[in-house]
C-alpha cells in the first residue's frame, strides 16, 4: 500500500535527529547506513523529501550510507540508476547490501554506480567445504577490488572468519564477533568505550 516509503522516512528523521543530538553534545558518531526500500519510484520527490531532512538537521553527508538491496535491482535499474547518480551528485555514500543473495547479473554493478558491496553473511555459513568457500570468497574479493569498490562481509561471527577477511583485503567486516545489535543506550556506551 506504498506505506513502506513513510517508514523509510520515518526512520530517516530518527537517524538524522540521533546523529544532530551526537554532534551537538560533542560525542563520537560514526557513519549510519539506512536502508532504501524500492518503492521509491520517483527520483525527485525521493531526492527532495530526502535533501529536506538531511538540511533540517544539518547532517554532514558523510556521516549517512544509503543502501539498496541486490534484489531490488533488477527490476527496478533504471529508477536505481537514477536515484544513486542523484545520491552522488549531493555527496552521499551508496551500497548495495546482501550482494551475492538476489538474481542480479554482474554487468549491473557497472550499470548502477554502487560504491560498496555489502557480502551476504550466507557466503560465510556454507561450510560444506571450507576451501572452496575461500578460494570463493577470495574471487568475490578480486572482483570488487578491480571493479573499485570498497567491500563490507556481514555476518562475521568468529576471529578465524575476521582474520581470513582481512588477510584478502576486505575493507570492513561487520557481525556478532563485535557486538549484536544494540538499543540506542546500548550503542552510546558501546561507541564511547571503542572510539
Amino acid at each position: 500500500n506504498g506505506f513502506i516509503k513513510k517508514l523509510d522516512f520515518a526512520v530517516y528523521e530518527m537517524v538524522f535527529k540521533f546523529l544532530r543530538s551526537q554532534l551537538d553534545k560533542k560525542m563520537p558518531v560514526v557513519p549510519i547506513s539506512i536502508n532504501m526500500s524500492r518503492s521509491h519510484v520517483n527520483t525527485q520527490t525521493f531526492m527532495k523529501e530526502f535533501l529536506k531532512r538531511i538540511e533540517k538537521y544539518d547532517i554532514p553527508k558523510n556521516l549517512i550510507e544509503i543502501e539498496i538491496l541486490e534484489r531490488s535491482v533488477a527490476n527496478e535499474k533504471p529508477i536505481l540508476q537514477e536515484i544513486t547518480k542523484e545520491l552522488h551528485k549531493h555527496g552521499f555514500t551508496v551500497a548495495m547490501d546482501d550482494f551475492g543473495n538476489g538474481e542480479s547479473s554482474l554487468t549491473m554493478l557497472n550499470s548502477v554506480p554502487i560504491d560498496v558491496l555489502k557480502f551476504d553473511q550466507n557466503f560465510l555459513k556454507n561450510n560444506a567445504d571450507s576451501e572452496k568457500t575461500e578460494q570463493f570468497i577470495t574471487s568475490l574479493m578480486k572482483m570488487a577490488q578491480q571493479l573499485q569498490k570498497k567491500t563490507v562481509f556481514e555476518g562475521v561471527e568468529t576471529e578465524e572468519q575476521r582474520d581470513f577477511l582481512k588477510s584478502i583485503n576486505c575493507d570492513s567486516v561487520q557481525g556478532y564477533f563485535y557486538s549484536k545489535p544494540l538499543m540506542e543506550e546500548d550503542f552510546l556506551k558501546f561507541l564511547k568505550e571503542h572510539s
